[in-house]
């Protein structure tokens, strides 16, 4: 018999973002967050198993995580590559943020 495993829940969102793997940085927009990943809309296919970085800003605060390309497609997995529990908590807090229905983004111009 498997071992069933809980993942975390997601939330919808429309939060914009910036992928960057090697050296390459595109705009994308993140409509599901969790505290393990995020699934991505992006303009151009990333290859899976690609690491990188995910820049967010939410509510005049800019965060920036490690990540992994899980799966590509019509939509991209992320894997959130925690480098310290700092991140972790930054992270976790962000989600919260994003959870509560009204806090949840509509698009927002990028700069």
């Amino acid at each position: 018999m498997q071992k069933f495993e809980y993942r975390s829940p997601r939330f919808p969102v429309d939060l914009p973002v910036h992928l960057t793997v090697q050296s390459a940085t595109v705009t994308g927009r993140c409509r599901e967050i969790s505290k393990e990943g995020m699934k991505l809309e992006l303009p151009k296919p990333m290859a899976a198993g690609s690491r990188g970085t995910v820049s967010m800003i939410y509510q005049d605060q800019t965060l920036e995580v490690s990540v992994r390309v899980a799966h590509a497609g019509n939509m991209h997995g992320l894997k959130f590559l925690y480098e310290s529990d700092k991140e972790r908590l930054a992270v976790a807090r962000l989600v919260s943020a994003l959870a509560t229905p009204q806090n949840r983004l509509g698009p927002v111009l990028l700069s």
